[in-house]
């Protein structure tokens, strides 16, 4: 049996489905939601795909999620899987330095670190570039706060 059969078997919960889109506002979660309830109403893959702009192997990936975990499985946020590219003692410099110091000690005109400013700090520092979201986890991870890592 294909997928377009295995979903056909499944009946969507329309009023769970209502609730998890309106409490995920990320555009990504509502996308995958989307297609599931696209595709829950007989529109075929090819229509879903142009519809929501993503590709065949994408939505398989969601409708896979969607028939071994129902919607719960579509609604978990992205987490990154490459290994970071900062190690354990950076990581703990980078603590120490949003902690104790101010973004002015690296030649930055701020005295606040937001995140693109964090970024340029690692990037001179490390010659490591990183996205904004990657060191907000690195953050978590280290148990620090947004408004720890933000403050004057």
């Amino acid at each position: 049996m294909n997928l377009s059969q295995q979903l056909r078997l499944v009946r969507l919960e329309k009023k769970q489905w209502q609730r998890l889109y309106y409490n995920n506002q990320q555009s990504y979660i509502r996308q995958r939601l989307s297609a599931i309830r696209h595709l829950s109403e007989r529109k075929s893959r090819a229509e879903v795909t142009k519809l929501l702009g993503c590709t065949d192997i994408t939505l398989t990936r969601w409708v896979k999620t969607y028939l071994e975990i129902r919607l719960e499985g579509i609604v978990q946020p992205i987490k990154h899987q490459v290994k970071s590219r900062l190690e354990q003692e950076k990581r703990q410099e980078l603590k120490r330095m949003i902690l104790e110091e101010k973004p002015t000690k690296y030649g930055i005109d701020r005295e606040i670190w937001t995140g693109k400013i964090r970024a340029a700090v690692i990037k001179q520092r490390w010659k490591v570039e990183l996205k904004t979201s990657i060191i907000s986890e690195i953050l978590v991870a280290l148990n620090i706060s947004h408004q720890k890592a933000h403050r004057d």
